[in-house]
């Protein structure tokens, strides 16, 4: 055997049982998930250990936890068992001579989550035999993941995507600038929104790979004319909308980031109207069923965004 070659002395389904272990952190429910034994459960793991020569949980009567070494390798096989399940049925629906395969990219928002189950719910019902995955990313990965063939679709901005014909982006919503806070925040400043008001407050930026072009310069605008401005920057939109919405301070985003369901949050608008646009985007000369999805998207619409606080 070639020397630079690699030998994998562990299968698909150990994986499969280490990353449901992982995410449960219970031996006996992932044996339930996994339809097995629990001490086949801790075989499988054990295997994996003496093959990676490193321990992947801390184990104790009370608790299991991943080990910093379990944590990476989680991180690693996570997305790869996720395209090794998606070859599987593409690779079943060529033998059969179908394609009803759908993998949609969205940047995880709020508006995001709520958009895409209602989008899913009712296009099912039309199309119950396509198949459809979710990936999670910033705009910039999701594009070059769609140019790259691993995604079908995703939604974005027109800024996101490059100028050249490789690409279609169709518009589906415009919005407007907020201020956006959890009730709990107790904002105390104007309607509409000033940037003397602004100066007082504590704000929440979005790193600049996750948020939108727009939304990057408007907060580099504040960081740099607001000298003393009190701000902390999210690392991801996950962690973006929950330091929102646990009152750790206000974010400056459009209505189109925000979960128009959670009665929860506070948008205020800015005295200073902004706005911007979000669409779907593939690649040209797309076949069914992302063309038969995006024709369907741009029919029905996108929901409807947050109520604005008056």
């Amino acid at each position: 055997m070639d020397r630079n070659s690699v030998q994998f002395n562990f299968t698909i389904g150990e994986i499969k049982i280490f990353l449901d272990l992982a995410e449960s952190l219970n031996f006996s429910r992932t044996a339930q998930n996994m339809n097995i034994t629990q001490s086949a459960v801790s075989q499988s793991i054990s295997s994996l250990e003496r093959y990676l020569n490193t321990k992947l949980f801390y184990r104790s009567r009370k608790e299991v936890n991943l080990t910093p070494a379990g944590q990476l390798f989680y991180q690693g096989m996570q997305p790869v068992i996720t395209q090794f399940n998606k070859a599987v049925t593409h690779a079943r629906e060529v033998a059969q001579s179908v394609n009803t395969l759908l993998t949609i990219g969205f940047s995880g928002s709020g508006y995001d989550r709520y958009a895409i189950n209602q989008l899913i719910h009712e296009y099912r019902k039309v199309r119950p035999e396509v198949k459809i995955f979710l990936e999670n990313y910033d705009h910039r990965t999701m594009v070059a993941r769609l140019k790259q063939g691993f995604c079908d679709v995703i939604l974005t901005g027109p800024e996101s995507i490059d100028s050249g014909i490789t690409l279609t982006y169709d518009k589906l919503l415009e919005g407007r600038f907020y201020a956006v806070c959890s009730k709990n925040y107790c904002y105390m400043g104007n309607s509409p929104v000033t940037m003397k008001d602004l100066s007082k407050e504590r704000l929440i930026f979005l790193d600049n790979s996750w948020c939108l072009p727009k939304q990057n310069s408007l907060q580099n605008a504040l960081s740099r004319d607001l000298a003393s401005l009190d701000y902390a920057v999210a690392n991801n939109m996950a962690d973006y909308t929950q330091m929102i919405s646990a009152g750790l301070g206000i974010g400056i985003c459009a209505d189109f980031v925000v979960d128009p369901s959670d009665d929860q949050l506070e948008l205020f608008p800015l005295e200073k109207g902004v706005t911007d646009e979000i669409g779907i985007v593939t690649l040209k000369d797309r076949k069914s069923p992302a063309a038969d999805f995006i024709a369907w998207v741009k029919e029905r619409g996108l929901p409807a965004t947050h109520p604005v606080t008056k």
